[in-house]
């Protein structure tokens, strides 16, 4: 089935990897799919504006209903974790520190406590095509810098967290 063939070349690589991230779009075709169905845990990235949580909204009743139709056919929606992640966040920002409790209202722990914040360390990051931990310091101002690190950092450890815990191993 179109939807194992993600899991199938995984298991031919499984051995040489401790973690594989796949970072799909947003759309329900045969990659995403096939992704959510060979992962053993998901993220789910949300920036907090009122647009996107609706576009979000959409897309998982769509998901789930493709989803089920996958089950029925065989697919393996196991997973150690689901969480979302919130990203580009000012947490400043009224509004979206008002989305951001209500995200965390409604799916409460399934939230990560760490958001990625808003910068133009990042951004100028992605423009030329690399992390911000491949970024010089220097080139967007130390204090830029070391916010956006520290905000990525707080993520990454959360995940990690979680992926040790679904390993069984102390964090």
């Amino acid at each position: 089935m179109f939807f194992e063939r993600v899991g199938h070349a995984l298991a031919t690589v499984q051995d040489d990897y401790d973690l594989v991230v796949i970072d799909c779009p947003p759309q329900l075709g045969y990659l995403t799919l096939g992704a959510v169905c060979a992962a053993t845990s998901l993220l789910i990235t949300i920036h907090p504006q009122m647009v996107d949580v609706a576009s979000m909204s959409q897309f998982l009743l769509m998901a789930s209903d493709l989803m089920r139709v996958v089950r029925d056919a065989g697919g393996d929606l196991s997973h150690d974790f689901i969480r979302y992640v919130v990203t580009r966040h000012e947490p400043h920002d009224g509004p979206q520190s008002q989305i951001v409790a209500l995200l965390r209202g409604l799916f409460e722990d399934d939230v990560l406590a760490a958001s990625v914040w808003k910068s133009t360390a990042i951004a100028d990051a992605g423009l030329t095509k690399q992390s911000l931990y491949e970024l010089e310091r220097n080139s967007v101002g130390r204090a830029t810098y070391d916010r956006a690190y520290e905000s990525l950092d707080a993520v990454h450890r959360e995940i990690l967290g979680l992926v040790h815990k679904a390993w069984g191993r102390a964090a």
